[in-house]
């Protein structure tokens, strides 16, 4: 592709910089390439190097940077205010001795699983290794050049196509977190899976079985932090992952708590894309779970509303009910119970809510429970005005992105 220059960050541009000059080839890697040629602002910018990580760490030394992982190794290098990933090429890691895990893993076969993935090689090798051709560019902010080893990459973000990069069936079975990587592209981006993309999907759901909870618990974090989270969960049962990925919220999909809980996440996912609300992971938990916690609580029928105690302990084990057989982190989950415990206190305080603010005004979940009172009590704006009048924390998301459109939670297109 011609030089173009993309509106990377400044500190993106002076790590690939530094790296370059000390003698290593150097790129911007993966979704921010894809995101800023979708017109969207990166969330963040990852960087793929030649250097190794005992490179990185030798040219910026250990006080800006840490090696992690290892599964996979990379380096957290700080820079500009900004924290970025900084990994080194890679080649297709070889299927024998340690790298191999034989026989089932719960009850399912998976002989291709990659365990460990830190067999180096070139920037070619790197591109051909990455899941989809739309995550396969490379971009040097120095030359203002985009690579696209692939040779599909650019087209496919035209035509918003998700491709596996060679047989898509042994790419989800070296990684079956790929599976849900690529339906998370359709339900951010609209985006749709070529045929041969689509049908290894179909076939290799139950290899899901096989990650490691650990990453799919982060890829759930991942999830409830954007503001597509109601979207992804709708994709995903529309492709038969959902049962794999949090079984009980797809056994309750008919339900009129799971249609309650999607609209719930969708409402607070359009406040946070229109910069009303803070990109909270802990509200957003707390809206998912609250129409099942109501549930538990009262019954059916039952208003979970009706006095200012609940029972703590009820909603911990709902918590962990819903989200099974994925672990909520400690500090997350504890949170979101906060909020829900919150909640009746905040509905049932009287006048313009003084009392409620200097019970709770060292709580750090106090602004998360009232939100949450405000989107599952319905009534708008007018709510919005009698609790969050000055308040400091509730309009701090800064991050630039076109509005999304608002329609009915549970609408798939599919």
């Amino acid at each position: 592709m011609k030089n173009i220059d993309l509106p990377v960050s400044k500190a993106a541009r002076d790590v690939v910089a530094t790296l370059q000059e000390a003698g290593f080839e150097t790129y911007i890697v993966g979704g921010a390439i894809r995101d800023i040629l979708l017109g969207r602002e990166p969330k963040d910018f990852d960087i793929a190097t030649a250097a190794t990580p005992e490179n990185v760490r030798a040219v910026f030394g250990r006080r800006s940077c840490r090696i992690i992982g290892k599964r996979f190794r990379l380096v957290h290098v700080f820079g500009g205010g900004q924290l970025f990933e900084v990994s080194t090429f890679r080649r297709a890691p070889e299927k024998t001795g340690a790298e191999k895990r034989p026989g089932a893993v719960r009850g399912v076969e998976n002989d291709h699983l990659i365990v460990a993935d830190n067999d180096f090689g070139t920037a070619k090798e790197d591109a051909f290794r990455r899941d989809f051709t739309v995550n396969a560019l490379f971009y040097d902010p120095i030359k203002g050049a985009i690579i696209d080893h692939t040779g599909m990459g650019v087209a496919d973000i035209k035509s918003q196509k998700v491709r596996a990069i060679g047989d898509p069936a042994l790419r989800f079975a070296e990684d079956p977190v790929r599976m849900l990587r690529a339906l998370k592209l359709v339900a951010q981006f609209d985006f749709e899976l070529d045929n041969e993309t689509e049908n290894a999907l179909f076939a290799n759901l139950p290899l899901l079985s096989c990650a490691a909870p650990s990453r799919l618990s982060l890829e759930l974090e991942k999830i409830l932090l954007s503001s597509y989270g109601d979207r992804h969960f709708e994709v995903f049962h529309d492709y038969g992952l959902l049962k794999y990925f949090l079984p009980q919220l797809n056994a309750n999909w008919g339900t009129p708590e799971r249609k309650r809980a999607l609209a719930l996440l969708f409402e607070r996912n359009c406040r946070v894309e229109e910069n009303v609300y803070r990109n909270s992971i802990s509200l957003a938990t707390a809206l998912l779970a609250l129409p099942f916690v109501e549930k538990r609580l009262t019954g059916a029928s039952g208003n979970v509303y009706a006095a200012d105690q609940v029972d703590a302990d009820a909603i911990s084990r709902e918590l962990d009910r819903l989200f099974a057989p994925l672990t909520l982190m400690i500090r997350l989950k504890c949170a979101a119970q906060k909020i829900l415990e919150l909640l009746p206190k905040m509905v049932y305080t009287s006048g313009n809510g003084r009392e409620f603010m200097r019970q709770h005004a060292y709580c750090h979940t106090r602004e998360a429970a009232i939100i949450l009172g405000i989107i599952a009590g319905g009534n708008g704006d007018q709510l919005d005005q009698r609790w969050l009048k000055g308040s400091e924390n509730t309009r701090d998301n800064d991050r630039k992105k076109p509005p999304r459109k608002r329609r009915p939670a549970g609408g798939s297109k599919r």
